[in-house]
């Protein structure tokens, strides 16, 4: 997997955290009010643009397409430019379909996907709480909530949500190279009806299919 798609990975299991549902609040006023965000949330859809820099903001990437997502752990991610590429899950088997090398690789998933970095935004506030600090913070363009984990050796460094109102705008990641991604979401819907079947993958006829780990 190439670097940019393992972004990518991390960026979509970070969405399809954020509808695994809310548990209980910690007292900390920053979790109160980011799981008051997170707890509505059982579905989303979305065009998104997704944007790679480096530590001196050099673009060094930028990918746009759609992003569609239900509660639990069911995501479509469906990259459209400058390449096709399909990351799709039905919280059984995750696919990984690169159109153009005509390659398709599944993976279960399982637990160990559960607690990847990119899930932390499970809802669960009182495990947040044990791995993160948080900070809330009013900006011009909505609530910033900013995770940073507690770990000696994280696998990044900060993990920032941007809310407007009760509607979720931009996320981004900082990892230990001080590189980042930022994902905005336009044309969002909130909670619309969506069939189980958009989850699912059969690869098409001519398609390399790879086991993965």
């Amino acid at each position: 997997m190439t670097f940019l798609q393992n972004r990518i990975v991390i960026a979509v299991m970070t969405m399809l955290a954020l509808l695994s549902g809310a548990g209980a609040y910690a007292d900390d006023a920053a979790l109160q009010k980011l799981g008051a965000r997170l707890e509505p949330l059982a579905a989303l859809q979305a065009n998104f643009v997704q944007t790679v820099t480096d530590d001196k903001n050099k673009v060094l990437q930028t990918s746009e397409g759609t992003l569609t997502v239900k509660r639990v752990n069911r995501l479509r991610w469906q990259t459209t430019a400058p390449f096709a590429y399909l990351i799709v899950t039905d919280g059984k088997t995750l696919w990984r379909y690169d159109a153009d090398l005509e390659q398709a690789t599944r993976q279960p998933f399982n637990g160990e996907m559960a607690d990847a970095p990119a899930l932390i935004l499970s809802g669960d506030m009182a495990r947040i709480r044990a791995n993160y600090d948080v900070a809330w913070e009013q900006g011009s363009a909505g609530e910033w909530y900013t995770l940073k984990p507690k770990a000696k050796k994280p696998l990044f460094r900060a993990m920032k949500l941007l809310f407007s109102g009760a509607t979720l705008r931009q996320l981004d990641l900082v990892d230990n190279l001080a590189q980042r991604t930022e994902i905005r979401l336009d044309n969002l819907k909130m909670n619309p009806p969506l069939a189980d079947s958009l989850f699912n993958f059969t690869p098409p006829d001519g398609v390399d299919v790879i086991d993965g780990n």
